[in-house]
């Protein structure tokens, strides 16, 4: 039987797989991590950390979601939720998502008649990613991420 920790490949192969999956999302070949991405990667997908990321705009953080996400997701892992405050910006990042081969959606009040088409999506694991607005997300009835079952 295999368990979830043996099914981590040793840090270096998890860089070169993480790498490999930055310059997909990227479209660049050459691409690399900037300082301090790789080591939130790899605190959240070698050594089951969780990571709060307070950077300046255009740092990367959405690559580090997504180079994490589609990691652990290679693993076994379920989806990765991510608190965005701003609905424009979830937009954008779904967008940038699906461009990278990440399935996401956002939960925000600017969407609430796709939110059970969104819950349908996360019960069928057909989902990489969810964002979702601190407001919405907890405080209105019936949020997906309030009824659905935690793993």
């Amino acid at each position: 039987m295999t368990t979830t920790t043996d099914a981590i490949p040793k840090v270096d192969d998890l860089r070169t797989q993480g790498v490999a999956i930055l310059r997909r999302l990227v479209g660049r070949n050459n691409a690399d991590f900037h300082p301090g991405q790789w080591e939130i990667i790899e605190a959240l997908v070698a050594h089951h950390r969780r990571a709060l990321v307070v950077q300046r705009t255009g740092w990367g953080k959405s690559a580090v979601y997504f180079v994490a996400t589609l990691l652990q997701r290679a693993i076994g892992s379920g989806p990765t939720l991510i608190v965005s405050p701003l609905i424009a910006l979830m937009r954008d990042q779904v967008a940038a998502a699906k461009r990278a081969g990440v399935r996401a959606a956002a939960i925000s009040s600017a969407n609430a008649t796709e939110w059970p088409e969104i819950a349908q999506r996360l019960e069928a694991d057909d989902l990489d990613v969810l964002l979702v607005s601190p407001p919405n997300a907890w405080s209105i009835p019936h949020s997906p991420v309030g009824s659905c079952p935690s793993s």
